[in-house]
């Protein structure tokens, strides 16, 4: 039988009997008991040179809106309740408190959802290959250049490219890459004229319901969130962490 609790994400029930498969699979979080995620089968777009999604398109402010839009930028932070921050393996005592001033009522701690911060940082890479259009005007992050701003920048790339590794060995998805018999122009071997074995990248998959969860982050997220952040003090007693792991 399903339990259905309200819990304390501002009134949201929960519903114990969600993604129960991918509770097996995967290690805690508040959102498997908040919205179905049960994945569907989905066809990789996996061309090379296909530049119809937005995503792969020449940077523009509507490309950059459109990563925004699924990074949540903006509206990565929700609050949760004290049981999920224990329940995920985190202390309560060191973990940022949101302020009652915030809405939704006592003991919820910030957090965010790691498919946006990895998103974020995906986002982050593909800047890179468009270094002059996005940072080509700031001499302090010239290729050139040894300023503190350039080396904290390469970090903050670097740091991105360690996240997004450690997740993909963490997953380590086991589908499998087909090879088909390809045409090119450009090829003319004896044998087996104009063709070539490539790998067919049009992977069936099977996926999370992402747009269902970035509707439920963009419905619950903390609101007005550049000025709360601005406005964030650390409380009196609160436990102050030692950089050593973070930096």
């Amino acid at each position: 039988m399903a339990v259905h609790n309200k819990n304390h994400f501002d009134g949201i029930y929960s519903h114990s009997d969600l993604n129960v498969d991918l509770k097996k699979t995967s290690a805690y979080s508040p959102l498997f008991d908040l919205l179905d995620l049960r994945g569907s089968l989905y066809q990789i777009n996996g061309r090379i040179h296909d530049k119809t999604s937005i995503f792969r398109q020449d940077p523009s402010p509507e490309v950059d809106r459109a990563w925004d839009h699924i990074s949540a930028e903006g509206k990565e932070i929700i609050l949760v309740p004290g049981s999920a921050v224990s329940k995920s393996q985190k202390e309560t005592n060191i973990s940022v408190k949101a302020p009652t001033s915030w809405g939704g009522g006592e003991n919820l701690y910030i957090a965010q959802i790691d498919v946006f911060h990895q998103i974020h940082c995906l986002n982050e890479l593909r800047k890179e290959i468009w270094f002059d259009y996005y940072y080509g005007d700031n001499q302090d992050l010239s290729k050139t250049s040894n300023s503190s701003f350039r080396r904290s920048h390469l970090d903050h790339k670097s740091h991105c490219i360690h996240m997004l590794l450690q997740t993909l060995m963490c997953h380590a998805d086991v589908d499998i890459i087909t090879h088909n018999w390809v045409h090119y122009n450009d090829i003319n071997q004896p044998s087996r004229p104009y063709a070539e074995p490539f790998a067919d990248f049009n992977m069936i998959k099977k996926c999370r319901n992402f747009d269902h969860l970035l509707s439920w982050v963009e419905e619950h997220a903390v609101r007005d969130l550049a000025k709360k952040w601005h406005d964030l003090r650390m409380p009196e007693g609160a436990t102050l962490v030692q950089d050593d792991g973070y930096f």
